[in-house]
């Protein structure tokens, strides 16, 4: 892998990282105490400072990592999927990642472009409340990684995941009632990604 290509994966993981934990405290997923506030893009941002849940997002995060490392087209999307008591799907954020490495860095290279559009998403997440039906308070969360079932089984081997298992979802509980909500498309020099939010109003009515 390419030092561009290292980079744009960096950047790409540290910004799911951020937007993970944003979405987790807008919408009240855990208490708002076991974050601190810090600045990134330019803006403020929330971090957990819970250990379980950074252990957490730390192995999805380096799961992400070990399949971009061996197939840059591997990860097709990733989703943090908020569920009801019932575990049915009530909100799912998605980062659909088309590209991580578009060409001409030279046109950005201190990926000012970049951090304009991911600084937009924070800002955009921060304002989810205005735009998304509150979620119960006995939600839960997951994240999913889309992915090719050879790469699943890379990763099922890969000595550096051993601690943390993946398992195929093979029965994906469907959303009814959804709307969908653009938030951003990013298109520069560093990833060509789009995510968007769909939220299902008839399972977040079921109590």
């Amino acid at each position: 892998m390419s030092q561009d290509k290292i980079v744009g994966v960096d950047i790409l993981l540290e910004f799911l990282e951020v937007s993970f934990n944003h979405i987790l405290y807008f919408r009240n997923l855990y208490p708002k105490e076991i974050f601190r506030k810090k600045k990134i893009y330019s803006t403020v941002v929330y971090i957990s400072e819970h250990p379980e849940l950074n252990e957490y997002l730390k192995h999805v995060l380096n799961a992400i990592r070990e399949l971009v490392k061996e197939d840059e087209h591997s990860v097709k999307a990733v989703n943090l999927v908020i569920y009801n008591i019932k575990k049915q799907p009530i909100e799912k954020f998605t980062f659909d990642i088309v590209k991580l490495q578009a060409n001409n860095t030279e046109e950005d290279p201190y990926y000012l472009k970049t951090e304009e559009a991911l600084r937009t998403i924070c800002l955009k997440l921060s304002m989810c409340e205005s735009y998304l039906k509150p979620v119960p308070d006995d939600a839960t969360f997951s994240v999913e990684i889309q992915t090719y079932e050879a790469a699943h089984v890379g990763l099922s081997e890969n000595p550096n995941c051993e601690d943390f298992p993946w398992i195929i979802n093979e029965e994906v509980p469907e959303m009814p009632d959804t709307n969908l909500l653009p938030l951003k498309t990013i298109k520069t020099d560093c990833m060509n990604l789009q995510m968007y939010v769909i939220e299902s109003e008839q399972n977040k009515r079921t109590n």
